[in-house]
């Protein structure tokens, strides 16, 4: 685990929160609320100091499943497979633009995008944010109009492909 890394809740650890199968800690079940998939490693740990946990709090919540790594850091991209390699350049449009589309998402559709914000939550990369980008398009026009939403659209848009 890299202090780069971004790690996200999986279903397991999501299913754990609502239903305290495994009797965490209270420490360690409040670490696997932080674990949001925006979060470096480093960040969270610097806030899991307050629990009194480190690293080892994580690498628990990794080996029961709990958590699993959404990006890995530049540094860490030892696999040869594409979708592990990942620029830091990547990395930071990603995080913008699903950041872009969440405050979107909360200001303007409220409790009527909760199935697009589990979409979101889910995208892994900037791929899969574009793929998502038609429907959250459709919606923010129909409850916004054309106009605000192109504006909003095109901006995210932007971030997940850059102009050269």
């Amino acid at each position: 685990m890299h202090s780069s890394d971004i790690y996200a809740k999986t279903d397991l650890g999501v299913r754990e929160l609502r239903e305290h199968d495994r009797n965490l800690p209270l420490p360690l079940r409040s670490l696997l609320i932080m674990i949001d998939g925006n979060r470096t490693v480093a960040d969270v740990l610097d806030k899991a100091r307050a629990l009194r946990l480190d690293d080892k709090a994580l690498d628990t919540l990794a080996v029961q499943g709990l958590i699993a790594p959404k990006f890995s850091g530049p540094s860490a991209a030892a696999n040869d497979t594409m979708e592990s390699q990942r620029s830091e350049d990547e990395v930071e449009r990603y995080l913008r633009a699903q950041q872009m589309m969440s405050d979107a998402i909360n200001g303007h559709l409220g409790f009527r995008g909760y199935g697009l914000m589990m979409r979101l939550q889910k995208a892994a990369n900037l791929h899969e944010l574009h793929d998502l980008l038609r429907d959250f398009a459709a919606v923010l026009v129909k409850r916004i109009g054309i106009e605000g939403a192109t504006l909003i659209v095109s901006e995210i848009e932007h971030q997940i492909i850059p102009r050269q």
